[in-house]
């Protein structure tokens, strides 16, 4: 797609050779920086790595495991990694190829667009990177969109546009195999800046026309079909700085900063070009796009093949929308100041991330001295104190507590058919109905007889910073004892 009015900067081969280690190294600082990545959904993924391996060696009874032809990308390698180095070096290994596939992805796509600038690409990707998105431990879905932005930039204004599709479409393919979610909005996005690049600017208003009516419709059609949610809250997404909302309102300031310094530049852009003449440039059409389907899309849709719905839609949405406005504001001057602003809160920003890190980790330090206490093969559960990314990290970091150790009884990947271990009624290795999941995870599960022997495992002492283990009884629920 053209780029016009957007200028691209120019970068020595040496300016480039120094950025590429530097950038790569910044990137993968986090993965290594403490004892464990603290990531809600990748102690289910290492946990469900080790059940694979118990199935293999025909210890799991009970279990299985499907074949199915996406979201298992980042599993599967997970699980050949752990078989080879064991599961701490497993998850930095997964977690760090997933972040420079994505990282780099990001940039190369915002370079492409908008031109090499280094300065702002850069501390706005690395954040990104470690938004939300990472943090809920979406991992087959940020593999899957990382795989996509080298499609995109790779293919974005190519003379051979076809041949170039031709040639990288097994790219799409291993995409699709880690979750088909950003394949479609990579496709659609291709398919956008095929038809732009054949109509007159004049024109290109029509096309952003229908492309809205488009999203009416999918909107339509999924609110009419399918069970569904959907929030007014999702217009504070549209900007994708929402991604560095984490741990509580802390992140507000570097939320608000970045938001701040992305005004500036939009503003310098709108001034220097006029709205009418951005609106007629397809990255701009794009990203309007995007941040309309953030708004409009439900956040949650229960698609009847699985126990639960297929959730964080605007916010998985609202990764993309960043990332195309990275795009469109990289070619902006970027002034002494706004470059210092911006490391300044890339700073900031993980600074509160290796403190909360921290903290989370010496919390999971705790949960493994109260399941050391424990009789060996135990089934454990635990429930959430509250609906926020801290909560959800400790209940999810009693999964990865369990490896080789115990079961994490109402872990949730074989009850909601989205992923490949699979579970029989009775199993007595993990519950196979998502409703007794989520009704563990509300503090509202009944104890029966066939769960017998069961823990539950939960915050306790004076300020909730020690972790306690009791077993549960018949009729007993199971939130916090009394």
């Amino acid at each position: 797609m053209t780029t016009e009015p957007f200028s691209r900067g120019a970068r020595t081969p040496l300016q480039n050779w120094i950025g590429i280690p530097l950038f790569s190294v910044a990137l993968l600082i986090p993965c290594f920086w403490q004892s464990r990545i603290q990531s809600a959904d990748l102690s289910s993924h290492i946990y469900n790595a080790w059940l694979a391996s118990q199935i293999h060696q025909g210890k799991a009874p009970g279990l299985w495991i499907s074949s199915q032809s996406n979201n298992v990308l980042f599993d599967l390698m997970l699980e050949q990694l752990f078989a080879r180095l064991g599961p701490d070096l497993a998850q930095r290994f997964a977690v760090s190829i997933s972040v420079l596939v994505f990282g780099w992805g990001a940039l190369l796509f915002i370079f492409r667009i908008g031109g090499r600038n280094w300065w702002f690409a850069a501390p706005c990707v690395t954040m990104l990177s470690y938004g939300f998105v990472f943090h809920m431990g979406f991992f087959n879905f940020y593999l899957s969109l990382g795989l996509c932005l080298w499609y995109l930039a790779i293919t974005w204004g190519s003379t051979r546009r076809w041949q170039v599709q031709v040639a990288l479409a097994p790219l799409l393919l291993l995409a699709w195999i880690a979750h088909p979610f950003p394949v479609v909005w990579a496709v659609g996005t291709t398919a956008y800046v095929t038809v732009v690049n054949r109509i007159q600017p004049a024109r290109r208003p029509l096309l952003l026309i229908f492309g809205l009516a488009a999203l009416v419709a999918v909107r339509y059609c999924l609110t009419q079909r399918y069970v569904h949610s959907w929030s007014f809250e999702q217009a504070t997404f549209i900007t994708g700085a929402n991604q560095l909302m984490l741990f509580g309102w802390k992140y507000l300031l570097p939320f608000a900063a970045l938001l701040m310094i992305w005004a500036s530049l939009f503003r310098t852009l709108l001034k220097r070009h006029g709205l009418l003449r951005l609106v007629s440039i397809g990255p701009f059409q794009l990203w309007l796009l995007n941040a309309v389907a953030v708004l409009l899309i439900p956040d949650r849709v229960m698609f009847p093949q699985y126990a639960l719905p297929f959730g964080y839609i605007a916010t998985r949405l609202s990764l993309g929308a960043a990332l195309l406005l990275c795009a469109i504001l990289a070619p902006a001057p970027t002034p002494r100041l706004a470059r210092a602003l911006l490391i300044s809160v890339a700073i900031f920003f993980f600074g509160l991330l290796y403190t909360d890190n921290r903290e989370l980790n010496q919390l999971e330090d705790r949960l493994d001295v109260a399941l050391d206490r424990l009789p060996p093969g135990q089934r454990v559960i635990n429930s959430l104190q509250d609906q926020s990314l801290r909560s959800l990290c400790f209940q999810h970091d009693l999964d990865r507590a369990c490896l080789g150790r115990c079961f994490s009884y109402a872990n949730y990947e074989a009850s909601s058919r989205q992923f490949r271990i699979r579970a029989r009624p009775g199993n007595g290795i993990v519950l196979d109905d998502y409703a007794d999941i989520d009704a563990v995870a509300r503090g509202t599960y009944i104890a029966r007889p066939r769960d017998l022997p069961v823990y539950f495992v939960y915050l306790c002492g004076l300020d909730s910073r020690d972790v306690c283990s009791s077993p549960l009884k018949v009729g007993e629920a199971s939130g916090k004892p009394n």
